[in-house]
């Protein structure tokens, strides 16, 4: 049976199961949004999360083929699961809540607090086990193959460098376009706006300690990874990485639920970008040093 698997490349292997992943939490959102859209929302709300699935599989993917020589494939596939789980539980939490918290006449900012914090350590834990489903199923179908390019890979640090400061000002870059698009559609928004102004405080202050805690944390994570990973410099900058996504995550949710402007996006946008670039600055890349190739092993 072996055999008769069809090979695929690392990247397309990821690319598959972060799509695939994707579609399944588009799914369950959808069905939650159809549900709820009578109680506080449009069901064009799933455009939204149709956009977002558009770039957010293949940025996942690229992510998990650049760090799969790093942990073993298990992790990698885990990787995907959680991160997509979390992403959108938070999301699709936000808007869960708030309909729970209506339905039960309950404070609608309480309730989506609640539901966001609530789905996202579910999606987190969900997502692992969605994405390991699908990449057992996967593997059914396709074998892995490494060509003698990718193995012999001398120094990868300025690639992965330069992906990641195009990744930390596109990213947020992305939130913007999607919210001036949304805009510029009509598509209905500012469901929750009466509580704006509480959301922004709690948003402030979750944004700023988002932005300082990979500071305060990066020795403990450094001498924690040490054992852990083969390379825990560049383990600890992808973890900072993710912190500073986060206003521009949340400046987004306050976007749509909350009546927030793209003026005031647009500096949660910039908060991002400039906490991740710096981030990156002061925490040098980890070099990775040249391997024997394997022509010249096979004349030995």
């Amino acid at each position: 049976m072996h055999s008769q698997k069809k090979t695929i490349s690392p990247l397309l292997y990821y690319i598959l199961i972060s799509s695939l992943t994707n579609f399944v939490f588009l799914g369950i959102g959808s069905v939650v949004f159809i549900l709820l859209s009578s109680q506080i929302f449009d069901n064009t709300v799933v455009i939204i999360i149709a956009i977002l699935l558009l770039w957010k599989g293949g940025v996942v993917a690229f992510v998990s083929w650049l760090f799969r020589k790093y942990q073993n494939m298990e992790f990698v596939v885990m990787f995907i699961g959680r991160y997509l789980g979390r992403f959108y539980g938070m999301f699709i939490g936000v808007f869960v809540g708030a309909g729970i918290a209506n339905i039960l006449k309950l404070e609608t900012i309480i309730g989506s607090i609640v539901g966001a914090l609530l789905l996202y350590f579910i999606g987190r834990w969900a997502g692992a086990k969605v994405s390991l489903t699908i990449g057992n199923q996967v593997d059914k179908i396709f074998t892995l193959t490494e060509n003698q390019e990718e193995q012999r890979v001398v120094n990868t640090s300025p690639s992965k460098k330069l992906f990641f400061v195009v990744y930390v000002v596109v990213l947020p870059l992305l939130f913007v376009v999607i919210a001036w698009t949304m805009k510029y559609f009509e598509i209905p928004i500012d469901y929750l706006v009466e509580m704006s102004l509480i959301a922004r405080i709690i948003v402030i202050g979750s944004s700023i300690f988002s932005i300082c805690y990979p500071w305060i944390m990066r020795k403990r994570w450094l001498a924690k990874n040490q054992s852990t990973y083969s390379s825990p410099e560049l383990m600890v900058i992808l973890s900072g990485i993710i912190f500073f996504i986060v206003p521009v995550v949340y400046g987004f949710v306050l976007f749509v639920a909350f009546g927030l402007s793209i003026i005031e996006l647009c500096i949660f946008a910039f908060a991002s970008s400039v906490a991740a670039l710096i981030w990156l600055v002061k925490n040098p890349m980890p070099i990775k040093q040249k391997t024997e190739s394997i022509s010249s092993v096979g004349k030995d």
